[in-house]
């Protein structure tokens, strides 16, 4: 009986152990996701394309849905990266995400930009852009370039530290051509981008991802004119924005 009543006790004992292992070890649940940086410029030219992209984490390992909103412009696309169409009028303005659970749970947060005028004036007949990316991933930078139709342009994108970080390079536009060797293997740090025929407002932008997962982003927001379009820019929009 002594015996018996050991061997009982024993098996409770280990069997409270592996409970208790088990559950410390399962995913926390009911807790909201957590959004580990929003990506995105701190100002961008009126009436551009530009990329927003929020980094989140779930503690419950459930698949997120995420609703973008904003008080002005456009937004395209859907889940952890959507394209903004900023408003034709300058100004800040606030973009929210909400990354939600399956659970419901949900976590907000918000971008502040600045829309600013296009302040080029003069058709560079022959582009190059050394397009410094940020040391800080959670920030983006952008750069503007006033081209002709059919017109190439080479631009680089400078990576901190990139002979360490082993960068995958992932190029997008919104019209136009990219090309450039690397281009499918993601080690194109260089491109060339051939303007289209039609003048506008377009976007090339690019992400360096390093080794560990963090990424880095850098946009060019082109407008393309013909030469004899080009005049003097709306002074008085300027100053204003200026004061």
């Amino acid at each position: 009986m002594y015996k018996h009543i050991t061997h009982s006790t024993n098996f409770y004992i280990v069997l409270t152990i592996v409970i208790f292992g088990l559950l410390s070890c399962a995913p926390p649940q009911d807790q909201a996701p957590v959004i580990k940086e929003l990506l995105y410029p701190a100002e961008v030219p009126a009436s551009f394309d530009t990329v927003l992209i929020s980094r989140t984490a779930d503690p419950g390992n459930n698949k997120l849905v995420f609703k973008w909103s904003t008080e002005n412009g456009t937004l395209r696309g859907e889940g952890e990266s959507i394209t903004w169409t900023t408003p034709t009028i300058y100004g800040t303005y606030k973009i929210d995400v909400k990354a939600i659970n399956m659970s419901g749970k949900e976590t907000l947060s918000h971008a502040s930009i600045d829309v600013v005028p296009f302040y080029l004036t003069q058709v560079d007949p022959d582009p190059e852009i050394n397009l410094k990316l940020p040391v800080f991933g959670s920030s983006m930078v952008g750069e503007q370039s006033l081209v002709g139709p059919l017109t190439t342009t080479e631009i680089y994108a400078d990576a901190p530290f990139s002979n360490i970080n082993n960068y995958k390079y992932s190029w997008s536009c919104n019209g136009g051509k990219i090309q450039g060797a690397g281009l499918k293997d993601g080690t194109a740090s260089k491109i060339g981008w051939g303007s289209p025929g039609v003048p506008g407002n377009y976007t090339v932008s690019v992400a360096a991802i390093d080794k560990w997962g963090n990424i880095t982003v850098g946009s060019v927001y082109f407008q393309v004119k013909n030469p004899a379009c080009c005049g003097s820019p709306d002074t008085e929009e300027l100053y204003r924005w200026k004061q």
